[in-house]
């Protein structure tokens, strides 16, 4: 296909996910907008110029949902394990693979990755992070994996005809960048900066060329072909017989009709996918490559999801509780209006009550006075302070109503982020707070969702990105670094002279299962606390509970008093020295 061609493809599609994203885009930028109030995004344009010199109060009630519920994404993040699903995939395989994706993420700082695309979600419907991979270094040709953050959502449009919540059948997807024309001369001295305008086609390709900048834009896409596949049957020498399913090329089929060891079992239509990376201009393609992995490496992280009409719309946390937070501005701003406008008068005093003490009397707002002095006149009463205006009740009622609203739409309530309410027991307050979870928990499960895709991903390019022999560093759950390096797959002579490869990340298939609760640090506390509290009623086996207690603790010498615990009480139950006593124990 000629490059023109190619161009003309690319901006059909651009156009295509444009348009399609274009409505859910504009809803996007009116949630985060109004959730932060950016640019008195709480207010509406037309109520602004009606209250010109008035006041226009903003008591944004939103923020502490969000900030709750991003900080419950922080402490609950899904786990995911890998585990093995065939006959050629073992249990140590996998927990190789699971140290691997969280040395990923420790080196990749993906916890801002997901931080940032689950904000995104929760404010704004949806967010996005994505997977890169880079070689190590400058002097190197080993290649390692990253998770990196979008932080701008509007950046991605994905393939609108995608079916899938994750979008993982999307057949393209698009991430833009802005720069300007000195910082991209800089990157592509050779390349052209061109407004194309109207094509030969006719269409209009607006948006690619600004005066002072030009869209750089990265397309990823799939491409498909159709192959033939047989399951193959081959004896071995030794009487076994090894099984598989290849691709039925021409050479292949010849092969196979040539060797009498082997046997053609069935065979089948099948579909490869090969994903493909170009980052190109309205002009001409800057870069291309092949991407390694079957799946297009950005992950979506969507708020709540509902189809109208065959059209999608995702929804954020505050998209139905914009007009109870815009309501409860309002009747603030009245209330404030109410009392700053209204006269004040905090004394009665006739004139001549306070002849030659003006001075006093007319500071008598701003000085803290001890005594205050007037004249008395017969037949007078003296100066009476007068009440304070009010706010109206109706107002401060409109006021507890709508705050109401809010709670009722977010489907959280005061009282579940530690308001007084009449609850005492913790079993109670406890079973309030789980009661008040269960509304936002759609945004938690799409979260994991997203991050089920995202690692499936990365098993699928592990074997691929790390396909030569090296050392790799793998990270325990709890960051520390388990096993300080790895050797895979390496080659070497087993014990009956057959060459075998160690470690090999190419052989067999893995999945992955995900639980969401308490972090691993959360999960450390809590087990501490229930050794601590069993203690107790031990006896005998308080000594060894104690050394577990120390080894949970995130005291600096916390291990290495553990250590000293455990060793102590061996070398004490060597000599007979250790007696239990009370449930407790003595070092006789």
């Amino acid at each position: 296909m000629a490059d023109e061609d190619i161009l003309d493809t690319i901006k059909k599609r651009y156009r295509t996910a444009v348009d399609g994203w274009n409505y859910i885009h504009e809803d996007a930028l009116s949630d985060l907008r109004f959730a932060y109030d950016v640019d008195g995004g709480q207010w509406p344009d037309e109520i602004r110029q009606d209250r010109a010199g008035r006041p226009m109060i903003t008591v944004n009630k939103l923020l502490k949902f969000i900030r709750q519920l991003r900080g419950e994404g922080k402490m609950n993040r899904p786990t995911m394990k890998v585990i093995p699903v065939d006959d050629l995939a073992d249990v140590k395989m996998a927990e190789l693979y699971n140290g691997l994706i969280n040395q990923i993420e420790y080196l990749s700082s993906a916890d801002v990755a997901y931080d940032t695309a689950y904000m995104n979600a929760v404010s704004a419907s949806m967010g996005f992070f994505r997977i890169i991979t880079k070689y190590e270094n400058e002097f190197s040709f080993n290649q390692e994996i990253l998770i990196k953050r979008i932080s701008n959502l509007f950046q991605v449009k994905y393939d609108p005809a995608a079916r899938e919540f994750d979008y993982s059948d999307a057949d393209y997807c698009f991430i833009d960048e802005w720069m300007t024309k000195k910082d991209f001369k800089a990157a592509f001295p050779d390349a052209e900066i061109q407004d194309f305008g109207q094509n030969q086609r006719g269409q209009n390709y607006q948006g690619w060329f600004e005066e002072d900048r030009v869209l750089i834009t990265e397309y990823y896409y799939k491409e498909k072909k159709k192959i033939k596949i047989g399951m193959v049957e081959i004896a071995l020498p030794d009487g076994r017989v090894n099984r598989g399913v290849i691709e039925l090329t021409n050479d292949v089929r010849k092969r196979l009709e040539e060797d009498p060891r082997s046997r053609l079992l069935q065979e089948r239509d099948s579909e490869t996918i090969q994903v493909k990376w170009k980052k190109v201009t309205g002009a001409e393609v800057l870069e291309e490559t092949d991407w390694p992995g079957k799946y297009i490496p950005v992950i979506p992280v969507f708020g709540d999801e509902i189809v109208v009409n065959g059209r999608k719309y995702y929804m954020s946390l505050i998209r139905g509780a914009k007009g109870p937070q815009q309501m409860y501005n309002y009747w603030s701003s009245c209330a404030t209006e109410t009392v700053a406008l209204a006269p004040k008068a905090p004394y009665v005093v006739a004139t001549k009550q306070v002849e030659g003490l003006e001075n006093e009397w007319n500071e008598a707002n701003r000085k803290n006075r001890m005594i205050l002095r007037y004249k008395h006149i017969p037949g007078l009463q003296k100066p009476s302070r007068e009440p304070q205006t009010q706010v109206p009740a109706a107002i401060v009622a409109m006021m507890q109503n709508t705050a109401f609203e809010l709670e009722d739409h977010l489907g959280r309530y005061e009282s579940s982020k530690g308001a007084p309410s009449n609850e005492r027991s913790g079993i109670a307050i406890q079973s309030r707070i789980a009661q008040s979870d269960k509304g936002t928990f759609t945004f938690v499960d799409n979260f994991t969702r997203g991050l089920i895709y995202s690692t499936r991903q990365l098993i699928d390019l592990i074997p691929k990105i790390y396909d030569t022999q090296r050392a790799l560093r793998v990270r325990g759950e709890d960051g520390s670094e388990r096993i300080e390096n790895v050797n895979v797959n390496t080659g070497r002579i087993d014990p009956a002279g057959s060459p075998e490869v160690l470690n090999d990340l190419t052989v067999g298939k893995y999945d992955l299962i995900a639980t969401t609760g308490a972090s691993f640090s959360s999960r450390r506390q809590e087990l501490r606390q229930s050794l601590l509290e069993s203690l107790q009623y031990a006896g005998p086996y308080a000594p060894v509970i104690l050394p577990f207690i120390f080894k949970y603790s995130d005291s600096p010498e916390a291990e290495e008093i553990a250590t000293a615990i455990r060793e102590f009480g061996m070398q004490g139950s060597q000599a007979g020295q250790i007696t239990t006593e009370q449930g407790g124990f003595n070092a006789g």
